[in-house]
């Protein structure tokens, strides 16, 4: 069967465009509603590469500008319809804004804005504190992390912040309404995305104890069966304080100090209050403090080696908000550990570079984009900016040894490959908005978004409800039982991985390319499982897409 591959979803006038052919053809043609061809052109033969395994040929229609819904035709075959417009991304970023609306545990959903995916409250009992003998602790709130019912406070900390990186470096992101519950301000309502975010910052204020440590995660030992949120009833445990978690709120909390003061200063003093907190016992334990699983205990780990980039990035937040010299001396001396600790990455085999590391595990790359939002000219923030435009560059060198213009390689078809896609396309936003604007950056995340949308091999978009050929089954236990055919809108598809670590992901033909290793089952967890911190780095990139 031959494909069209194109994004599902459209194009903005003034942007690149392409499909990409997996079948020989001469020429393709745009046709219009009306059936009418409107432009037409030669598709140019790339041939193979091995993220792919496609013999592909690319049909470039940059020339189309004006707003209509279209189709390519071409060597007998029709593409999916398509729009092209300066709207045409408007639904796609109010739904993957409002699917942390649909994570938000306890009672903090209503049925006005839910609709049919309203659920009752759940999880509102009290946590024990794991291997203490003391009282247990409401830690009501937040957002369901993934496809299970847990809550982390690592993760949940990256994902506040890439949304509001999002919010300091593009400021339209305020101006996104997505039908959630109100909340005032000193000035009135708060805009949505901040009361949205204000959500899970309140419960990881939570997950703070008197000390100032953070409890690493609130879950029930062993991950829920496949039932509705309030069915899950199991004990809820704390289990013990990381100076991971510690770190992470420490610098989250000092990131949205400085974004809610302009909205909600008590607030604003609330969240300082909390970083100082946890900045102090930082300085306290200046060991590690990593985590490892309870013996028996199943929910997500999410340990790490090392918490140098999780201190940096503490630094970094508090020195880009106060000024303070101490913090700047921390965020140097880290920097110098952390450059010992990429060399050894290096030597392992890792290309990137660890001060553009965007993920839940790595945040270093958290801390320079605090850096660079600095109004000055010393050395950190030049070397962070080089770093930058260096990984910018490989990327896009990268995106030319694949007929879909896609800047990864073999390797990043991870578990979660979606994010690493996604986490590119932040480093090339950055790069190319803030530091060395450049045309190959933006095209580079055009067509980093038309893969998210549906230019892949694939031929599946990887956001729920954008795009004909969308992904229905994610690996998400309300939608999995909650009788509704279709998902809710917005959530980011894990996407292919060549790990194919369930049972279900083996059923994927043996030895296929990287980017055919997918397979939308709810069953395929390694593979087709939505989090919260593969949704947030996306309503950055979108963000600045349409800054």
């Amino acid at each position: 069967m031959s494909h069209i591959f194109l994004n599902q979803v459209g194009f903005l006038p003034d942007s690149e465009k392409k499909a990409v052919l997996d079948f020989a053809a001469d020429s393709f043609e745009i046709l219009n509603s009306k059936g009418e061809c409107v432009l037409s052109g030669k598709a140019e033969h790339f041939g193979t590469d091995e993220i792919s395994g496609e013999d592909t040929f690319v049909a470039d229609f940059s020339g189309l500008k004006e707003n209509g819904r279209y189709k390519i035709c071409a060597g007998g075959n029709e593409s999916v319809s398509f729009d092209v417009s300066d709207n045409v991304y408007d639904k796609l970023m109010k739904d993957i804004c409002k699917c942390f609306y649909f994570l938000r545990c306890s009672d903090a959903m209503d049925k006005e804005h839910a609709g049919e995916f309203y659920h009752k409250p759940c999880h509102m009992t009290k946590a024990t504190v794991y291997g203490e003998d003391t009282d247990p602790v409401d830690v009501c709130g937040g957002w369901h992390d993934a496809g299970d019912y847990g809550r982390y406070s690592t993760a949940g900390a990256v994902a506040v912040a890439h949304i509001l990186y999002g919010v300091r470096y593009f400021k339209d992101l305020l101006k996104v309404e997505f039908d959630i519950p109100k909340v005032k301000g000193d000035n009135g309502d708060l805009p949505d995305i901040l009361a949205e975010v204000k959500v899970e910052l309140d419960f990881l204020m939570k997950m703070q104890r008197d000390n100032g440590g953070v409890w690493h995660k609130v879950t029930t030992f062993c991950h829920a069966p496949f039932v509705m949120p309030e069915d899950d009833q199991e004990e809820l445990f704390l289990f013990p304080v990381s100076s991971l978690a510690t770190a992470d709120i420490a610098a989250v909390c000092a990131l949205a100090a400085g974004v809610y003061k302009d909205y909600d200063s008590k607030y604003s003093e609330k969240l300082l209050e909390a970083a100082r907190k946890a900045y102090k016992w930082l300085k306290e334990n200046p060991e590690p403090v990593l985590f490892k699983n309870a013996e028996g205990s199943n929910t997500g780990e999410y340990g790490e080696a090392e918490d140098i980039s999780n201190r940096f990035w503490a630094a970094a937040s508090f020195y880009e908000l106060t000024g303070e010299k101490n913090y700047l001396d921390d965020a140097i001396s880290l920097k110098e550990k952390l450059i010992d600790f990429d060399k050894n990455a290096k030597a392992k085999g890792y290309q990137g570079d660890v001060f553009t590391c965007l993920g839940w595990a790595e945040v270093a790359g958290l801390g320079s984009l605090s850096i660079l939002l600095l109004k000055e000219e010393n050395e950190l923030v030049k070397d962070i900016s080089s770093r930058f435009v260096a990984e910018a560059d490989r990327l896009v060198a990268n995106s030319l040894k694949n007929g879909f213009k896609l800047c990864m390689e073999a390797k990043d078809f991870i578990w979660g490959s979606n994010m690493e896609l996604l986490k590119y396309l932040m480093i090339l936003t950055v790069t190319d908005k803030v530091i060395a604007p450049k045309k190959e950056y933006k095209d580079t995340i055009t067509s980093g978004i038309d893969y998210l949308l549906g230019c892949n091999s694939m031929d599946v978009s990887y956001v729920t409800g954008n795009g004909e050929k969308a992904f229905k089954n994610p690996h998400l236990r309300p939608t999995a039982v909650d009788d509704i055919e279709q998902p809710w809108p917005g959530l980011v598809s894990g996407g292919p991985n060549v790990g194919l670590q369930d049972e279900r992901a083996k059923e994927v033909p043996k030895n296929s390319p990287p980017m055919k290793c997918y397979y939308d089952h709810i069953d395929c967890y390694s593979l087709n499982e939505i989090t919260i911190y593969w949704n947030s780095p996306l309503v950055f990139v979108m963000a600045g897409l349409l800054s």
